[in-house]
């Protein structure tokens, strides 16, 4: 990173995994420690709040209770309802690909939670920040799937490195971005939720690029459960690109 930068870095963990908060500023016009102690205090409590309300292993949860018929529609807090929509329109576009039904039949978005949530703070808490602020650029990163910023006409570039599945010490590809979203899926690490096909086509990983974390995140989910053939017929209707790697480690850009 050039030297006329600085890069503060807070780690928050939530929903069984770490968030990375990244603020990059020049070295000349730093934020004040007022300024970043009250977002990342923002940003955990939206973390803690919806990690209550969306997880499926805390009985107390919102979807937990759904899933046992205890949760009534007076009760739907807008969340709830935002991301009941997302997951119903998302099954719908990809013809069940993306499937919040995969967990024995019971509603289960975690397909989609980290992703919406990652975005919808990202827009609330960090984004303001660069246009009232001397901010020079912001990323949330939840596990590999990010958000991120530059301020406006300003040259700062991200460097997005994207793990090797069957080594993850190593890097298939790096992405130059500014403004945008990246989400990865995958059977080695994101395969608990996902229902993959075992065809030849079969996918082990992909990346997608959009300019919100939460369309990339069910596209790198459905792209894992539809396999390359049908993913790479489906995305002709999007205008994103990533990378694809299926069971032989061949890596398709697109």
């Amino acid at each position: 990173m050039p030297t006329d930068f600085m890069t503060t870095t807070k780690t928050l963990e939530a929903m069984t995994m770490p968030f990375t908060l990244k603020f990059v500023m020049a070295k000349s016009s730093p934020l004040t420690d007022d300024v970043l102690t009250t977002t990342i205090n923002a940003v955990n409590h939206s973390l803690q709040q919806i990690d209550q309300d969306f997880s499926p292993f805390k009985s107390t949860s919102l979807v937990s209770r759904y899933q046992r018929g205890d949760l009534t529609p007076d009760q739907f807090t807008a969340q709830f309802q935002e991301v009941f929509a997302l997951a119903s329109k998302a099954q719908s576009l990809t013809a069940g690909a993306f499937d919040p039904y995969f967990d024995h039949q019971r509603y289960n978005p975690t397909g989609l939670v980290k992703g919406w949530a990652i975005q919808r703070i990202f827009e609330r808490e960090l984004a303001p920040l660069l246009h009232t602020t001397d901010l020079v650029a912001v990323a949330l990163n939840g596990a590999g799937d990010i958000q991120m910023g530059v301020r406006p006409d300003h040259p700062y570039t991200w460097h997005v490195g994207i793990e090797d599945p069957a080594d993850t010490h190593q890097l298939i590809h790096q992405y130059a971005l500014q403004n945008g979203a990246i989400a990865t899926s995958g059977t080695s690490q994101h395969g608990q939720h996902i229902l993959t096909q075992t065809s030849s086509t079969a996918l082990t990983q992909a990346t997608i690029i959009a300019s919100d974390l939460i369309e990339a995140d069910i596209l790198a989910t459905s792209a894992i459960a539809m396999g390359q053939k049908r993913f790479t017929q489906f995305t002709t209707h999007y205008l994103t690109h990533g990378l694809l790697v299926d069971r032989q480690q061949h890596i398709t850009h697109f």
